[in-house]
């Protein structure tokens, strides 16, 4: 017993000091699919409305989607699927 109590403790330590020096080489690619219907934003309003499986509408607040989020490793782009900007897509790219 006395030999696991020295032993979990150095385990850790070199997973910490690994942890440590290790860097970021990887890259996130995500691809999707719908798996609802599909959602539309009128201009100039912060809501975008979308239809559950039961077909009731839903509301969703967004805060300036425009503006890309606070984290230092991604930005949000919009891109319109359609001339009056009823149809968007909003993608998260991680740098």
């Amino acid at each position: 017993m006395k030999t696991m109590r020295c032993v979990i403790p150095v385990i850790l330590l070199s997973f910490i000091i690994h942890e440590g020096k290790a860097k970021p080489t990887a890259q996130i690619h995500f691809m999707g699919s719908v798996v609802e219907a599909g959602c539309w934003n009128d201009v100039g309003t912060l809501e975008i409305q979308c239809h559950n499986k039961e077909g009731i509408e839903r509301y969703i607040i967004v805060e300036n989607i425009v503006t890309p989020i606070s984290s230092p490793h991604a930005m949000v782009k919009q891109d319109y699927l359609d001339e009056d900007k009823q149809l968007t897509v909003l993608r998260i790219v991680y740098d």
